[in-house]
């Protein structure tokens, strides 16, 4: 095995009390013929046009086999139960999730009552649920990253799939409901054709981007490929450098960010299709593409068009020091609110990733997902993740935590506030029909933070260039080490 660096090993959880580590995190309108599941995961690069905002729908195929447990047809057997919900939400969307919970239990027929509990991050969530015995589960259902549903499925067969009570005529969601949600998002919580969640929040990771500053520089259009984004990035730069402030010097580009959502999305940049590969599948980065990512990178913190920040990049940007910052669209409320503490009056605006032909948008989230019980159990909580499927739940959600609407119904009634309180958030929305998911793998949850720490090491001024190549080769390797020491089982 390979030895397994500092910076991993302090990240990275491992299965023994608490070192567990876990974070965070529309396909075009083609129609559906029949009340069926979406299709499995294709990660080949979607068309698009950069014109128009469109919220597109689902594209069913055929349906796996059902899971083999019987659903109750006696309302007595729902009557009168509480089950419980542990989800990692707090603030505002924690309070919008209780006043969803309590219009549910005051008006569902069946009498049934749902008990939220918030563990305060995902971070914890994780803990609960790998520290516990199988026997003995910690809720009825949960709120949680994709990938962690993926894992816990794989790992331990913990998570109920859905495919019957989805496609259920009496219990399930109506083909339109399902067909609102963007086909990206439904990709995310699919494993073996059965659909293990529902999306409850989808994010992008995208760069923000100083409109007003880029103007006094002399560029008429935000960047759209990477020698533009480049060329922007060096001249707010060479502006810093050369102007009659001091304190700003090293500093103007854009502020370097090595969260693995991001890196993942600048190799999505350079062209990599599919990391999922080989029998069984897996997860790989020993691509040309990640060496092109981290070499150009490189080329640009060398050069000074990019630099480490020792300031919130918030403050970065309402200060002029970062042309611009990568961050997640949740962000925007804080990023606001920076802008005005700060006094700054500069226009800015959200950007995809920049690449040759068409920009890339990542997409993540959290979703509920159902833990095995008894079947009664299992259907209650399935009815209430139905409710919160409803466009008005889901647009009360989304005026409270940020991030993308899961469908067209909840966007038409979120977007005014939204577009009131944050304008740069209306932009996102033309991006739906061409995001791409994260890697639809429960090996994601250990491989965002191996690539972070690879890109990190390989953009330091004292790692050689000649060794940028070695440093990103261990990728591959400490990921099958990780992945080998959490299941105990070694991997070709």
């Amino acid at each position: 095995m390979s030895r397994l660096p500092r910076r991993i090993l302090e990240k990275i959880p491992f299965p023994m009390p608490c070192l567990w580590l876990v974070m965070l995190v529309f396909g075009l309108l083609l129609g559906a013929c029949s009340p069926i599941l979406p299709p499995q995961v294709d990660e080949a690069t979607p068309q698009t046009t950069r014109t128009r905002a469109v919220l597109p729908t689902l594209i069913p195929t055929a349906a796996p086999q059902p899971e083999q447990t019987a659903t109750p047809d006696a309302l007595d057997d729902l009557r009168g139960l509480e089950i419980r919900l542990l989800h990692p939400w707090t603030g505002s969307l924690a309070a919008a999730l209780e006043n969803a919970v309590r219009d549910f239990n005051q008006g569902n027929e069946w009498g049934i009552r749902v008990r939220a509990e918030s563990s305060g991050s995902s971070m914890v969530l994780a803990q609960r649920m790998e520290n516990s015995p199988s026997a003995e589960p910690i809720a009825d259902l949960i709120i949680a990253p994709s990938e962690n549903l993926l894992f816990w499925h794989a790992h331990g067969n913990r998570i109920r799939p859905l495919n019957d009570f989805l496609l259920d005529p009496r219990w399930g969601l109506s083909e339109a409901r399902r067909a609102d949600y963007p086909l990206a998002f439904w990709q995310q919580d699919q494993a073996e054709g059965q659909q293990l969640g529902i999306p409850a929040l989808r994010t992008a990771r995208v760069f923000f981007y100083n409109l007003s500053w880029a103007s006094e520089l002399g560029f008429s259009r935000p960047p759209e490929t990477l020698d533009e984004f480049r060329q922007h990035a060096c001249t707010a730069a060479r502006a810093n450098n050369t102007d009659r402030t001091g304190s700003n010097d090293g500093t103007g580009g854009w502020m370097v960010d090595t969260d693995g959502w991001t890196i993942y999305a600048w190799l999505k940049s350079f062209g990599l299709n599919n990391p999922l590969l080989g029998e069984p599948v897996r997860l790989s980065f020993n691509h040309p593409q990640t060496l092109q990512a981290g070499e150009f990178l490189r080329g640009m913190v060398d050069e000074g068009c990019a630099f480490f920040g020792r300031i919130p990049p918030e403050e970065a940007f309402a200060t002029r020091r970062a042309l611009y910052f990568s961050a997640s669209l949740l962000d925007i409320p804080v990023l606001t609110a920076t802008l005005q503490r700060l006094g700054s009056q500069d226009v800015w605006m959200a950007l995809p990733f920049p690449v040759s032909d068409r920009p890339v948008v990542v997409v993540g989230g959290l979703s509920y997902g159902i833990l095995r019980s008894q079947p009664e159990r299992e259907l209650a909580a399935w009815l209430f993740i139905r409710w919160m499927t409803q466009p008005e739940v889901q647009a009360a959600l989304l005026q409270s935590g940020g991030g993308l609407p899961l469908g067209a119904a909840s966007a038409n009634l979120a977007q005014e506030d939204m577009r009131q309180k944050y304008p740069a958030w209306g932009t996102a929305l033309q991006w739906i029909p061409i995001a791409q998911p994260l890697p639809v793998s429960g090996e994601w949850r250990f491989a965002r933070f191996i690539l972070e720490d690879a890109f990190w090491q390989a953009l330091q001024y004292y790692v050689p260039l000649e060794q940028i190549p070695a440093v990103l080769n261990q990728i591959d390797p400490t990921l099958r080490e990780v992945v080998e020491r959490h299941t105990g089982q070694a991997r070709p």
